[in-house]
This record gives C-alpha cells, sequence and structure tokens, in this order.
C-alpha cells in the first residue's frame, strides 16, 4: 500500500527561504545565470524608496515561454547531468532560493524573438492557498518605479530582468550596497577583466555606476611575488594552482595596502580562493591544513577547476562554501608548506636585521634551547656608560627595572596594532630631530666619538646630525 502525502506549501516556503544566502551572494546566484546566458552587461537597480525593490538586467539571449517556466521550476536542472563547459549553475535552484532568501515576491521577465514573457512567483499568495501556482504577469500593468527599468529592458534584443519585491531580509540597505558593489568586484573580476577564453569583457553596473574589477592578488605590483603554476590530477580531473606572497606594507602605499586588505583585512584575506569556470566561488580558507597567522598573511593561492568537479570540492547550492576531500587535502598539503616558507620570507628578512653586527642595536635576540626572547642589549656604548655611573644599590635598581621590561613586552598588542595600522604606528617618531640633537650632545659629553655614535640604531638614519 502506497499513499502521496504532499508537503505543506506554507512551511516549505518558510524553511526554503532559510537556506543562508546573504545579499550580496544572492545577486552574485543571478549574475551567474545572465553569464550562462552569454550576457556582456548586466545592471542592477537597488532602491529603497519609496519601497525596496532590487531589480537586475541582463543583455543575454533571453528565454522563450516555455523555457522561462522551466527557469521558474524548482530544481529545473539535473545535478549529474554533464553542463556546459562556462555554465555556473548546477541544481537549477540559485534563481529561486537566492531570490526568496531576500524577498516575498519574485518576477522574472525575458524576451527573445521580439517577445516578451513574464512569469511571477508571490510567497505569500502560494501560501494563501497552499499550492505552487505560478502567475503569469500583465507587463502594461507594472508599478511607475519600474517604468526606467523597464524602458532599458525594452532597448535589448534580447534580455531578461529579474525583479525582487516585498523585500524583507534588508536591515541596512546603503551599506548591504556597498557590501555588494565590493563582493561582485572580487567574485567577477576575472571577467570584468576580459581575461575570460571567449567571452566578451563584461560590464556591472549598480545603480548606473560601473563596477570595477578587484583582483586580489595585485598582480601588478612589482612587488607582488607570483610562483610558477602547478598543474595536479585528481580523479582524471585537472586542477591549476598559482600562489602569489603579496607585498609587504613597506613595498606599497597605505592606499593600495588597505584596498588589498579589504573589509576583513590580511588575516582573513589569507589562503586558497577557489575559482570554477573562472568565477570566485570561496576565498580566505585554508580548510584546517594551517591556522592563519600574522606570518602567513600575505599568502593567496588561486586554484583553478572546472565545472565538472563540485563533487571533489563539496560545493554547496549558494557556491560560498566549499570543503576538499581528504585525499585531495593530502596533495594540497605540499603546495602550502612551500608557499607559507615563501610567504614568510618579507617578515623573517626584517627579523634577521635585528642581529646585524653592524649596527649596535637596543634589543638582542636571545635564543635558548627551544625558545627565544628579547632582551636589552647589555653591549650597547650608553648601556655601559651608565653603568660606570651608577652605584651598586643604584645598578641593582636599573637592573630590575630592565628585567621587568624586557618580560612584559606588549607584543600581542604592538602585533595587533601592526597588523591593523601599519601605516599610523610609527614608533621611532616618539623621539624629534630637536631630541636626536641633544642625545647626541650628551653621548659626545659622556666620551663617545662620531664613529661609535653612529652605529647607534637611532643615529643610523640620521647622519645628518654630524654635519650640523
Amino acid at each position: 500500500m502506497q499513499e502521496e502525502v504532499n508537503p505543506n506549501v506554507a512551511n516549505f516556503v518558510k524553511s526554503l527561504r532559510d537556506i543562508g544566502y546573504t545579499f550580496e551572494v544572492a545577486i552574485a546566484d543571478i549574475i551567474d545565470n545572465s553569464i550562462s546566458a552569454s550576457a556582456n552587461e548586466i545592471k542592477i537597480y537597488a532602491v529603497e524608496k519609496p519601497k525596496p525593490i532590487v531589480c537586475i538586467l541582463d543583455n543575454g539571449a533571453g528565454m522563450n515561454e516555455f523555457e522561462l517556466k522551466e527557469a521558474m521550476r524548482l530544481s529545473s536542472k539535473d545535478p549529474y547531468i554533464q553542463r556546459e563547459q562556462n555554465a555556473l549553475g548546477k541544481f537549477g535552484l540559485g534563481l529561486k532560493t537566492a531570490s526568496f532568501s531576500q524577498c516575498k515576491k519574485l518576477t522574472v521577465v525575458s524576451k527573445q524573438d521580439e517577445k516578451i514573457y513574464a512569469k511571477c512567483w508571490d510567497l505569500d499568495y502560494i501560501s494563501k492557498e497552499n499550492k505552487w501556482l505560478l502567475l503569469t504577469v500583465d507587463v502594461d500593468k507594472f508599478d511607475k518605479e519600474l517604468d526606467e527599468i523597464y524602458s532599458d529592458f525594452l532597448k535589448n534584443k534580447s534580455a531578461t530582468l529579474v525583479i525582487w519585491e516585498n523585500i524583507d531580509k534588508i536591515s541596512d540597505f546603503t551599506e548591504q550596497l556597498q557590501v555588494l558593489r565590493d563582493h561582485l568586484a572580487l567574485v567577477f573580476h576575472n571577467f570584468l577583466e576580459n581575461n575570460v577564453i571567449g567571452r566578451k569583457k563584461m560590464q556591472i553596473y549598480l545603480n548606473d555606476n560601473l563596477i570595477q574589477p578587484f583582483n586580489p592578488f595585485n598582480q601588478n605590483n612589482y612587488a607582488t611575488y607570483t610562483k610558477s603554476p602547478e598543474i595536479i590530477s585528481h580523479c582524471g580531473k585537472k586542477i591549476k594552482i598559482t600562489p602569489f606572497i603579496l607585498p609587504h606594507h613597506s613595498k606599497v602605499s597605505q592606499i593600495e595596502w588597505e584596498k588589498y586588505g579589504g573589509r576583513e583585512g590580511y588575516i582573513k584575506s589569507q589562503g586558497f580562493y577557489l575559482y570554477r569556470a573562472d568565477r570566485l566561488l570561496v576565498h580566505g580558507q585554508w580548510w584546517g591544513l594551517i591556522k592563519p597567522s600574522d606570518a602567513t598573511k600575505l599568502v593567496r593561492i588561486k586554484i583553478e577547476i572546472s565545472n565538472d568537479q563540485d563533487e571533489f570540492w563539496n560545493i554547496d547550492v549558494k557556491k560560498s562554501i566549499a570543503n576538499p576531500q581528504g585525499d585531495l587535502k593530502n596533495k594540497l598539503k605540499s603546495i602550502v608548506k612551500h608557499s607559507i616558507e615563501d610567504g614568510r620570507k618579507p617578515f623573517s628578512i626584517r627579523g634577521r636585521k635585528i642581529n646585524d653586527k653592524s649596527v649596535i642595536r637596543f634589543w638582542d635576540l636571545i635564543k635558548e634551547d627551544s625558545r627565544s626572547h628579547f632582551a636589552i642589549n647589555k653591549n650597547n656604548p650608553v648601556y655601559l656608560k651608565l653603568l660606570n655611573l651608577l652605584d651598586d644599590e643604584s645598578k641593582k635598581i636599573l637592573q630590575i627595572y630592565l628585567k621587568q621590561l624586557e618580560a612584559y613586552i606588549p607584543l600581542e598588542a604592538i602585533q595587533a596594532e601592526l597588523q591593523q595600522n601599519p601605516f599610523k604606528f610609527k614608533q621611532e617618531q616618539i623621539i624629534s630631530d630637536e631630541e636626536k640633537q641633544q642625545i647626541l650632545k650628551c653621548l659626545k659629553a659622556l666620551g663617545l666619538n662620531d664613529e661609535e655614535i653612529k652605529k647607534i640604531e637611532m643615529f643610523k638614519k640620521s647622519k645628518e646630525l654630524f654635519d650640523e
């Protein structure tokens, strides 16, 4: 015995809306459909008043009535069927789930062969009727706020217009639009830079403002270290991997440094950048191979895969989460190891400078067994002169004070400040040129000659003081 038990549509609709899309990820999912339709111009209109509405217009191939109806169907594609090489969708869910995550009313208008078709999912109406009832829309009765958008739609020989109404998931509209701009500039940068073989350069507009591409690897900077690409094979499929080491902050301007740190900063932006069919899916992930650290924050590894490898990477419906299979992770380990070693060089080279014997520094790096710590340089001539001026009791007090100073250097605070504000953190500048001149006179009065003083760290870059 068997009987058909249909889901409660009203409850199912609520569950369908909570898959986990953010606003920017949802918009990117809609744009994927435009790219698959060979669009090279996409216009996004997003206004908050008089009521929130978002429209995405593309000049792609458009759809006839049957194709539009199928596009509106949930799970319209077999996820296991072979797709075209440049197709970005897989499950046939993106248009619907992305839209429902942000709005209750989804209308799609498409033009092909001079004929216009329009269909609509109204979730409130579906819940009320408890049936999946697809509505046909009379485009001549569009609301007035759609006049300008619809006029742009009509100018194209073929086009598709996606309209979100009854938006209820956006709290700060202005902030969300800025996040959206940054997200699209990153995710589709290959298309915006005209780096996709067989495709025209794509343009995306947000409220009539052209979005500029953001290449996260800063490849135009001479100080960016690009390692040779490596091709690995997994289950007969090729995977291209290219590690990049971004420039140390001393090699770039403050504006450039902040730009490539992005909203989340360098710590959270390090790691793998996974591209499928030239579209960035996931970034800033090490997938548990290493822990993100300040020493590796400049390392970004580009991974390029074809669109028939989803199962190896466990890519989710939203195309914003991935986690490679265990055996694939093992293949990535050696690449990560060598990239990390290169990524640490800009910091380790600077760290080794403290042991430069040609400079008399104020601090030494002491290594004992497997441990290390910083200590006051007890061979500094200023320190030695000071000791000679003190009696035994004063020497003891000085040593106690310096020992505490060494033990409680605020390393974590220094590291955090350097990470967050490397261009604003200017420790050396607390000593003015006037103070340096006074210190210079004092050292000479103590009996130090010019050659000895010039070796002291403070005066290494201030040789003009001696001319004065």
